[in-house]
């Protein structure tokens, strides 16, 4: 019976601890639901994260976007408003509850972080080891450089194996801490002869610890004075600074050297968010970055200190619209007067804002700094030159505060401001003719042909037409959204048979490979504009033309041109030209602009139309049919495009014979072309005529022609009288 009693209190009580261990495993396994408090946010308020990308800045497959961010946790609504739906974002956040849990777990979010962080400076100290023991490239062209073993071996895994001539100058003044202003031929390598230095002097020091709350302080500044150009010096510095190892891509280490390019036409939030980060090195547009700066206290404050400044193709920053800002950020690192007038800085809490202030280095670039080429031609009069008020080279040198007391300058530059592996030619026609003789040449000479227009208008206006006549071809002006003018540009870089039309914001510091000619559709304006167009060509020694197509009110430009380069017009030979052909293309060109014509109207009118209907809509006006156009007026117009569209189909069906070869027999003719066609050599578009680089063609003909005077193709010729 005792048994019996306590075998049931036993059951009796493991029957309790049971359902004490379901209660206890229901409280842990199923907390109870508690509300999710969520916070009112503005947009740039939330918490944005960097996404890792491959490629950080430059023209890229993103189609130049420069920074990719996100952020988690965030509910998108929409609120009415009078102005219509306006998006809110809420942000969700922890209830006030559970502080003391989410106390404990950020504790342990911040511990793993710092693990993180040390495990990453770590990697960098080791990867900086590694980097150490391994061996050297065998450069010995760069060897008296004393550069940091990493940029030798990124020259080296890109090619550079020798400096180039404006490098071998000025890299060695540069490294001893002097101030160097630098005057080379475009494509000289004028980008890595200020871009070494500063990366050198980065790598030097220890590697800086990113920690929150403590961001990188900026070492060097470049401006430039295109968004363009600007990426580009962007893509070039980040190809020989160091790469990241698998192991600080894994665990999230920053960059060793941080670049951030701050331009116009991109969002400014976003690059607020890269500037609160740091940076080492920041190159940026003068416009945006002094409306970014102005805004920014700490951001002045770096710039006041900064190590190195840079002011790439400066001749052109002191044009209208650049140098007002310019001016600007280059007071913000001037030194005050009572640090200039004593050397020895006293001691007080900000002698090392002082020392750091005093030892900038200044690097100054450019292609031409003669201000005489700047001046524009159709205002010079040669009688009484005048002196302008307007900003020159020399103000810019003088309102810039060189530490060193004697800047070195390398004049690199030709004399005759050319290129020795370019050759230049101009055809001399009406201005109606233009188009054809374009059209001709780009035929004629295929490959990548930078076209350089004098507005934005005649981009509009031969734009459609060259499209009609179905050649490959972009615009670029600075009316272009900036992703649509990197766009435009890595097409053209991509293409081997195209053709850029641009205006002057193409003319400057751009490294686009393998340009075979530029031709300026309208005759400079200054010899400096002229120098800086030929120079996106012929680069790095590579053989390179241009072509000036010259109208009759220009030849007195021309002239003027000429006379400022101390250079005279008839030492330029006149490009060969096949009249019978270019009679052939002056069909096809008028039919395209009669296309174009009527197409612009429509579209116009259509435009019109639109503003009518909306603004009779907004005033409840009814219009009639009268006030909104004839349909068979439009219907019309319409059948003659259409018809206008099958002429121009039939002209480029037909095949371009030059003069001499016959249509039924290659074999016969003035000109036969067996033996052309034998070896490969005939031309693909122009039957009769060789495959042969324009430079050449111009040279040839102008040895075969020396001592005579070419006729003109563009001129009229006087037929003979029958007697």
């Amino acid at each position: 019976m005792a048994s019996s009693r306590d075998d049931h209190s036993l059951r009796k009580m493991m029957k309790k601890v049971s359902l004490k261990r379901k209660n206890l495993s229901s409280d842990t396994r199923r907390p109870k639901r508690q509300k999710v408090l969520k916070e009112e946010h503005k947009l740039d308020e939330l918490d944005w994260k960097v996404v890792e990308r491959p490629s950080a800045a430059g023209i890229d497959e993103a189609g130049g976007i420069l920074m990719l961010e996100e952020v988690d946790n965030v509910e998108v609504y929409y609120e009415e408003t009078p102005k219509g739906k306006v998006a809110r974002f809420r942000q969700v956040i922890e209830p006030k509850q559970n502080a003391p849990a989410r106390a404990e777990n950020e504790g342990h979010s911040n511990n793993h972080l710092e693990i993180r962080e040390e495990q990453a400076d770590s990697s960098l100290d080791q990867d900086a080891s590694d980097e150490e023991v391994h061996d050297v490239p065998e450069l010995p062209e760069w060897s008296g450089m004393e550069l940091a073993p990493v940029i030798l071996q990124r020259l080296h895994d890109q090619g550079f194996t020798s400096p180039t001539a404006i490098q071998k100058q000025t890299l060695p003044l540069s490294l001893a801490g002097r101030d160097v202003i630098g005057i080379s031929q475009t494509g000289s390598g004028k980008t890595l002869a200020f871009a070494l230095p500063i990366l050198h002097h980065i790598l030097s020091a220890s590697p800086t610890k990113v920690t929150k709350g403590h961001r990188r302080t900026l070492k060097a500044l470049i401006i430039t004075p295109t968004r363009e150009l600007a990426l580009q010096v962007s893509e070039h510095i980040n190809a020989c600074a160091p790469l990241r190892t698998e192991k600080q891509i894994k665990l999230h280490a920053p960059p060793r050297v941080s670049l951030a390019t701050i331009v116009g036409g991109m969002s400014s939030q976003k690059q607020t968010r890269m500037l609160e980060r740091g940076a080492d090195i920041i190159v940026a547009t003068p416009g945006r970055f002094w409306e970014l700066v102005s805004d920014n206290d700490e951001l002045a404050k770096q710039v006041a200190g900064v190590r190195f400044l840079v002011l790439d193709e400066a001749d052109r920053m002191i044009e209208n619209g650049h140098f007002a800002e310019l001016d600007k950020i280059i007071r913000l690192t001037s030194r005050p007067e009572s640090m200039e007038s004593s050397p020895e800085p006293a001691n007080t809490d900000d002698d090392e804002e002082r020392s750091s202030r005093n030892i900038m280095q200044t690097f100054v670039f450019s292609a031409t700094m003669n201000k005489d080429l700047q001046r524009n031609l159709k205002r010079f009069k040669s009688s009484k030159p005048k002196t302008t008020n307007g900003t020159t080279i020399d103000d810019l040198l003088s309102r810039l505060d060189f530490r060193d007391s004697d800047p070195t300058v390398v004049d690199l530059s030709p004399k005759d401001r050319l290129v020795s592996t370019f050759q230049e030619s101009k055809v001399e026609c009406l201005t109606t003719d233009k188009d054809a003789y374009l059209y001709y040449f780009l035929l004629r000479y295929p490959g990548r042909s930078l076209v350089f227009m004098s507005s934005i208008d005649g981009i509009r206006r031969l734009t459609p037409i060259l499209e009609l006549l179905q050649l490959k071809i972009w615009p670029l002006h600075s009316q272009m959204e900036q992703k649509q003018r990197l766009k435009n540009l890595e097409r053209f870089k991509n293409a081997t048979k195209c053709v850029l039309l641009a205006t002057d914001v193409a003319a400057r510091g751009l490294d686009v490979p393998f340009v075979d000619h530029v031709i300026h559709f309208q005759v400079p304006r200054s010899a400096d504009v002229y120098v800086h167009r030929n120079g996106r060509t012929a680069r790095a020694e590579r053989p390179g033309f241009g072509l000036l197509l010259c109208a009759p009110d220009e030849r007195k430009l021309l002239r003027a041109l000429f006379k400022n380069l101390n250079r005279k017009d008839d030492e330029v030979m006149d490009l060969p030209v096949e009249r019978d052909l270019l009679d052939k293309l002056k069909n096809r060109v008028e039919v395209a602009r009669k296309i174009d014509k009527i197409q612009h109207g429509a579209t116009k009118e259509n435009h019109d139309k639109k503003w009518l209907r909306d603004a009779a809509e907004a005033l409840e006006i009814e219009l009639s049919d009268e006030e909104l156009g004839n349909g068979k007026a439009n219907n019309e117009k319409d059948r003659q495009v259409k018809a206008l569209k099958r002429q121009l189909s039939d002209l480029l069906s037909q095949p371009l014979m030059a003069r001499g070869i016959s249509a039924k027999f290659i074999t016969s003719g003035s000109r036969p072309i067996v033996d052309d066609l034998l070896r490969g050599e005939n031309h693909d578009t122009l039957l009769g005529l060789k495959v042969v680089a324009a430079q050449d063609d111009v040279a040839t003909k102008g040895k075969n022609t020396k001592g005579k005077r070419i006729a003109n193709p563009g001129k009229p010729r006087k037929m003979p009288m029958a007697k």
